[in-house]
């Protein structure tokens, strides 16, 4: 027998959502999970959605097990035919290998780079840019932001207002024109 509390249909001893509330929040984070998914494949805002396709991506692989676990017994008799099984092995197996092919072992890390460059001094940090300190300088002018000599990157971000990696995006933008 289901309970409805609050307006939010439950199981009456476990207090555990039903089918009614856990089919909208799994199409809704598989939707968002995969428009998101897809901006991150595209380089398309990525810093926007990194992080909500990354905690909806744990949400929807939580109601997901959550559906496993109640539908375990259809689950396990599915897999009694051998086409599922073939189907799932099969898909398993290209997971892997898809990964094993396109993933990277490497421990470059932006985040890492970005620090470094913060506590650069902007003559230490201009070759990165391809350009000499004077034209560091005169770039970071020509976007009005004043600049001392012997500064971080970080010390003359918080002092016009931005964070360092702003100040770098600016100096790489400018770099390219």
């Amino acid at each position: 027998m289901i309970v409805h509390r609050g307006g939010f249909p439950m199981f009456p001893k476990a207090g555990i959502p039903t089918r009614d509330v856990v089919t909208p929040v799994t199409f809704v984070a598989f939707i968002v999970s995969t428009i998101t998914g897809i901006m991150l494949l595209l380089h398309w805002k990525a810093g926007l959605v990194r992080f909500s396709h990354e905690w909806l991506s744990i949400a929807f692989s939580a109601v997901a097990i959550w559906h496993l676990a109640r539908n375990w017994r259809p689950f396990t008799a599915y897999l009694r035919r051998n086409t599922a099984l073939a189907v799932l092995s099969t898909s398993l197996v290209a997971s892997i290998v898809f990964t094993a092919i396109t993933g990277d072992t490497s421990n470059a890390s932006p985040g890492a780079v970005f620090r470094a460059l913060s506590g650069a001094t902007l003559e230490s940090a201009a070759p990165a840019f391809g350009m000499t300190p004077s034209d560091a300088v005169a770039k970071l002018k020509s976007a009005n932001i004043e600049v001392s000599g012997g500064e971080t990157l970080g010390e003359i971000g918080a002092r016009a207002g931005i964070g360092p990696a702003a100040v770098a995006t600016i100096l790489a933008t400018q770099a390219r024109r």
